[in-house]
């Protein structure tokens, strides 16, 4: 075998070692648009192809198959993930933005977040790190000093983080966080008779508020937000 044919079987077997590195390929939707990865190098490639047929998205992932294996270009570096931490003040601006004019619920996501990044291991993890590990970890952590509530809260708040930064493509998968059992159930139905002797028993004017709030199923909140401009005792 002489040098030119060694040279032309080398590159020949160089081009079909990058083709099989790239044979490990899939696109997939999220939200409304297709994404592709695939591996190449021992290096993960992931990105969007911002496009909502799979046709099209298949056709854009081939043709970044092809520049790779002809060496047109690199591999970008991959996307930073932010770390609870980081990515804190862009749910609480979220909430804001979504809950102007309710400052109480606006304060309680913002305690419940507050309480997260209490536990370091949680607070300096990426966002594509908290697994069911580490969630367990943190419950172990909570779990006798405060109530099964309490901690449930907080694993909501958690929840409400992941999903937002999945929303927002900066993690590619959600963990499965569930609440924990033993809480304590805060419904009750009040009987006629218990609904009699309150009536009797109720100063002014809790009497009266007593009696909207039963008759028109409205919620506290609600009942003492109401203004006499806004109400028509004459109309129904």
């Amino acid at each position: 075998m002489n040098l030119l044919q060694l040279g032309t079987k080398t590159a020949q077997g160089s081009q079909k070692s990058k083709e099989r590195k790239l044979k490990l390929m899939a696109i997939y939707k999220r939200g409304r648009v297709y994404w592709y990865h695939f591996v190449f190098n021992n290096q993960r490639v992931q990105c969007s192809t911002k496009q909502g047929n799979p046709r099209v998205a298949r056709q854009i992932e081939a043709a970044h198959k092809t520049r790779l294996a002809k060496g047109e270009v690199g591999i970008a570096e991959p996307k930073r993930v932010p770390t609870l931490r980081q990515f804190g003040p862009r749910f609480k601006a979220e909430i804001k933005l979504h809950c102007a004019g309710k400052p109480r619920t606006i304060a309680f996501w913002d305690q419940k977040l507050t309480r997260l990044l209490e536990f370091t291991p949680l607070a300096s993890a990426r966002l594509d790190k908290i697994n069911k590990a580490l969630i367990a970890s943190y419950v172990q952590s909570r779990h006798g000093d405060v109530a099964v509530a309490t901690i449930n809260r907080k694993l909501a708040t958690l929840r409400q983080i992941i999903y937002l930064a999945h929303d927002w493509n900066e993690i590619a998968a959600v963990p499965r966080i569930k609440m924990l059992r033993g809480e304590r159930s805060r419904e009750f139905v009040l009987s006629h008779q218990q609904e009699r002797l309150y009536l009797e028993a109720a100063p002014q004017p809790l009497r009266d508020v007593a009696i909207l709030l039963l008759e028109t199923g409205l919620r506290l909140g609600e009942a003492l937000a109401l203004k006499w401009m806004t109400l028509s005792l004459t109309q129904p």
